[in-house]
């Protein structure tokens, strides 16, 4: 289980919540049944509430969708494992899926007595270090494993959760927090309380060895990370006795080997109580019914005393410590200080010194760095912890440069800090981007919640939080210097550089499970019950798009659409032209480009601060199909913004030298590309497979070619921009005429405009025959994606095609899941899908991925093709994903800013203005005979074109052959380079 945010998104979340100062006091601002915390000038709306029993709630009042984000937080994590058994956070959180004595078990009495034999032949065999005698006892654990699954209900958890139509079930373990998160209707808070209150009420650890084997696959998985044995590297160099360093969240190979089921007992029995944990709701929420609900089902729960961390005293660092490691993918150099916990009155510097380091805009190394192209990237991280924190600088070189070279750059832009040589205007420029995407992510319920979690977390009050950007704006330019020279020193660092090359990674090897058979059929007294009670359904709401998106036309002609803005002092302004990289491969160059240079009154570097002085961010994109013109910011600075976004296209300067970088860059990514798993398997694979050879991924300008552009040519280009056809979209709080008159004044065009070139057509091939495509590359795992096309786009499916993968393909209760890793314990990850394709003119695909040990590919395959041509069937189970599939379209709301673009998006895929709606009406009537129909006229029986990635050593070859042809693709041909 994991999740995951944006550079972007945790950037901000460390800058707002990371910080420490004076505790105000609260500020009563409506009444309520319940005396609440409420806190000054809070746009997240939060309210605070203590039960008796120690737990906190804390509620962030969104009324915008009639959803909420949830997540249970618990403070412990992988620093909290006992030393000699790491990794135990993060088992436990995989277990908490698993049920309880009321959830997923049919004879409780029966199931505990084996789970006890099991528990104890497990602690057994931590004491044995005879290898066969260890093997028998794996055996014995095996058969009675095979024993207890007879009386367990598999994903019981799973199945009611999704019935709410709950979206984004997970949970995720770090250093110091676990979080269980989902995203529910605001209509089933209580059956969703009434299934996490007994969830939490008690651990069961059924199933156990075949989530080990799961956590075993996550193990590996990490070993084939550079970034993974990078950061472990980095950590250890920091943290010599903290067990941020001396421990990972996974654990160490040799302990997951020898789990002890006592050890998480006692683990979830001294962290997992109330005053150790917090409810953090956003979204739609009526805060004193909720808590009344959530002291109904969690009120009961006993408080313990929890142990207190007493983090270790680490040593000065006073010397430069450099480490180097080796893997498959780019190269990279990262220098890293170490600094105070969270509750330091350092930190706010810190945050502050990151962000003129490096902001995505106009920091000291995005100018001096980037954009002039002296490094390939570049970035800042600040890891801020409860106890410790760290204070990264990440850099990628470019071709022929060291990493040696790469970090003395990075190293001279922090000396430039030290020094003070930054512009005064810097430190309210970054205050005022971050208010920009304050405003931005108060629109987002999980974004909210998170920052609540992790404010609960480093044990920070709310009004704190609140406080910081307030608190941050006083810094000055002697504060940031102060900081820098106090923690920022020229020998008080580690380096770890990760060179391209061979390494040894640590592989735990696969044990010999023997399958379960899953009681699908039945379920617990707890989910029968459950099922009995009902929430009052809420009403789908269906927009009509036409009638929300105001068109207007400038006095050139060109339409304008526009949607007000009713959230925040936001604008997003778009030229949208048809014409994509697949019309004209050198107008996408010449977007490229245009970041490099600057204009007849300004250099590239001014132009960046320009705008990051004005509080908007300004782009030139190309997709495939489209080329954006893309200006978004605070409201204020409209005006300003297309003033200069229209003066860099229209006055853009040719520089040659600049280009001659660009081109080197360019190629250096390339390059990099071919070291990137995910990119040669889900980009390259991926096209060969759709078209063959000839693909858009290879659709390329040659290297020769590149270098040889006329770059006068390609600024032409960008001048020429606004003479082709195109559409303006506004988003913002201005009137619609006030915004006509703007872009008339500003927005100067051709009398006629010109048309769009054509575009390149791929043709999607066939897939007439099972063929194997295999490409090799150093790995622990092996990664294979199925891929079958499903004929041209028909609208008839859609409904059928949704309600399916809700019920085959998705989620921990699907049924691809249940039987390739909760039965098998075949792969780690697993699933399948009927894609809908976004033109008409593209086509449906049956889709199948798994992701395990290279030495069960063959079994996890055969398993795959099973479900594929066989479907297993349970009724009751189609019913539940139907149900999830219904709430989830009954409790969604559409925001404004994506109005337009699903107007576009329909009218491109001929869909009328009721479309939705009929969806959902046709959803409704559908059967699980309609269900069985579909499976079998589009799913079973297809030929497929099998992906796969992994080492030649380790793959049988042999097997891949009983599949179809094994022809083996080399980077070459994939990338066409």
């Amino acid at each position: 289980m994991k999740s995951t945010l944006s550079l972007f998104t945790l950037s901000l979340l460390l800058f707002i919540s990371c910080t420490s100062f004076p505790e105000q006091e609260e500020n009563k601002i409506h009444e309520y049944k319940y005396e609440y915390r409420q806190f000054d000038n809070d746009p997240y709306n939060v309210l605070e509430y203590t039960l008796s029993n120690g737990l906190k709630v804390f509620m962030s009042l969104n009324p915008e969708e009639p959803r909420i984000s949830t997540n249970i937080v618990v403070k412990a994590g992988s620093k909290n494992d006992p030393s000699d058994a790491t990794g135990l956070a993060h088992y436990l959180e995989h277990m908490l899926f698993k049920g309880t004595s009321q959830i997923g078990s049919k004879d409780w009495d029966t199931e505990k007595e084996l789970l006890q034999q099991i528990s104890d032949t497990y602690e057994q065999r931590r004491t044995v270090t005879d290898d066969e005698e260890r093997k028998q006892l794996y055996a014995l654990i095996d058969s009675l494993s095979v024993e207890a699954a007879k009386y367990c209900i598999p994903n019981e958890y799973d199945k009611m959760i999704s019935s709410l139509g709950a979206k984004g079930t997970n949970a995720y373990t770090s250093l110091e927090r676990t979080v269980y998160t989902n995203d529910i209707p605001s209509n089933e808070l209580e059956r969703w309380l009434m299934v996490e209150s007994e969830r939490f009420s008690e651990l069961v650890l059924r199933l156990f060895h075949t989530e080990l084997e799961a956590v075993y696959e996550e193990f590996n998985i990490g070993q084939d990370s550079d970034y993974r044995t990078a950061n472990k590297v980095l950590m250890e160099a920091l943290f010599k006795k903290h067990s941020y360093g001396t421990q990972t969240t996974i654990g160490t190979g040799e302990h997951l080997k020898n789990p002890s089921m006592e050890k998480i007992h006692e683990f979830f029995n001294t962290y997992y109580v109330p005053n150790n944990m917090a409810i953090v709701l956003a979204g739609d929420i009526d805060p004193d019914r909720t808590v009344d609900l959530i002291t109904k089902y969690f009120g009961n729960f006993e408080s313990k005393e929890v142990p207190e961390f007493t983090p270790p005293q680490e040593d000065p660092i006073d010397s430069v410590e450099i480490y180097d490691v080796y893997g498959r993918d780019r190269e990279w150099v990262t220098i890293a200080f170490r600094l105070p916990g969270v509750n330091s009155e350092d930190i706010p510097a810190a945050q502050m010194t990151a962000n003129i380091l490096s902001n995505g805009s106009s920091g000291l190394m995005d100018l001096n760095l980037l954009k002039d192209q002296k490094i390939l990237s570049g970035w800042v991280y600040p890891g801020v912890y409860k106890d410790y924190s760290s204070f990264e600088l990440v850099g990628n070189p470019r071709e022929g440069q060291s990493l040696e070279e790469v970090r003395d750059l990075l190293l001279s832009e922090v000396q430039k800090v030290r020094n003070g040589e930054f512009e005064d205007w810097l430190l309210p420029a970054v205050m005022k981007a971050y208010k920009l995407q304050e405003y931005l992510s108060n629109q987002n319920n999980v974004s909210r919640s998170y920052y609540i979690s992790n404010a609960f977390i480093l044990e920070q009050d709310w009004q704190t939080v609140v406080d910081n950007i307030s608190k941050l704006s006083e810094l000055t330019k002697e504060n940031i210097v102060d900081f820098a020279n106090r923690y920022l020193k020229d020998n008080n660092y580690v380096v770890v550089n990760k060179f391209n090359g061979e390494s040894n990674p640590y592989k735990v090897e696969k044990p010999e499970i023997t399958e379960i058979d899953l009681n699908r059929s039945v379920e617990s007294e707890f989910m029968s019950k459950f099922n009995e009670t009902e929430a009052d359904r809420i009403e789908p709401q269906f927009i009509n798009y036409s009638e929300e998106v105001r068109v207007d036309s400038l006095t050139s002609g060109i339409e304008l659409s526009y949607v007000e803005n009713k959230l925040s002092p936001t604008f997003e302004l778009r030229y949208i032209l048809e014409m994509g990289f697949l019309n004209d491969k050198d107008i996408s160059l010449a977007t490229q480009y245009l970041e490099y240079i600057g204009t007849d009154e300004y250099s590239a570097s001014e132009l960046e601060q320009e705008f990051y002085k004005l509080g908007v961010k300004f782009g030139v994109y190309t997709s495939p199909d489209r080329l954006y013109v893309s200006l978004y910011g605070l409201e204020d600075s409209l005006e300003a913004g297309i003033r200069l976004f229209e003066h860099v296209i229209e006055k853009a300067q040719a520089d040659q030298s600049a280009y001659d970088k660009f081109v080197e860059g360019k190629l250096k990514k390339r390059k990099d590309a071919k070291l990137s798993k995910y990119r040669i398997l889900r980009s390259a694979m991926n096209d060969y497979a759709r078209y063959g050879s000839d693909n858009p991924y290879k659709y390329i300008i040659p290297e020769e070619s590149l270098k040889q552009k006329d770059v006068n040519q390609l600024v032409e280009q960008i001048r020429n921009i606004s003479n082709f056809k195109h559409e303006v979209y506004y988003y913002g709080q201005k009137e619609m005429d006030e915004v006509v008159q703007l872009l008339n004044k500003h927005h100067k065009t051709a009398p006629d405009l010109n048309d769009v070139p054509d575009k390149k057509i791929f043709t999607e091939l066939p897939t007439n025959e099972n063929t194997v495509y295999f490409t090799h590359f150093d790995m622990v795992q092996v990664e294979m994606m199925m891929k079958s096309n499903a004929g041209k786009y028909n609208p008839k499916t859609e409904a059928i095609s949704k309600l399916f993968n809700e019920y085959f393909g998705s989620g921990l209760s699907s049924i691809v899941f249940q039987e390739i890793r909760e039965s098998r314990a075949l792969a780690y990850s697993a699933y399948a899908y009927y894609s809908n394709p976004g033109d008409t003119n593209k086509n449906h695909y049956v889709n199948a991925y798994i992701g395990a040990q290279t030495d069960k590919l063959p079994d996890a395959v055969d398993a795959m093709l099973e479900i594929m041509n066989n479907m297993p069937e349970a009724e009751d189970q189609f019913n539940q994903a139907k149900e999830a599939a219904l709430k989830k379209i009954e409790s969604s709301r559409v925001g404004r800013d994506s109005y337009f673009w699903i107007m576009r998006t329909k009218e491109r895929m001929n869909k009328d203005t009721n479309h939705e709606e009929r969806v959902y009406n046709e959803m409704k009537k559908l059967t699980f005979e309609d269900m069985k129909t579909f499976y079998n006229e589009t799913i079973k029986g297809r030929d497929y074109t099998f992906l796969v990635l992994g080492d030649r050593k380790k793959v049988d070859m042999k097997k891949l052959e009983l599949l179809g042809p094994v022809k083996e693709l080399s980077l070459e041909e994939l990338f066409g380079y």
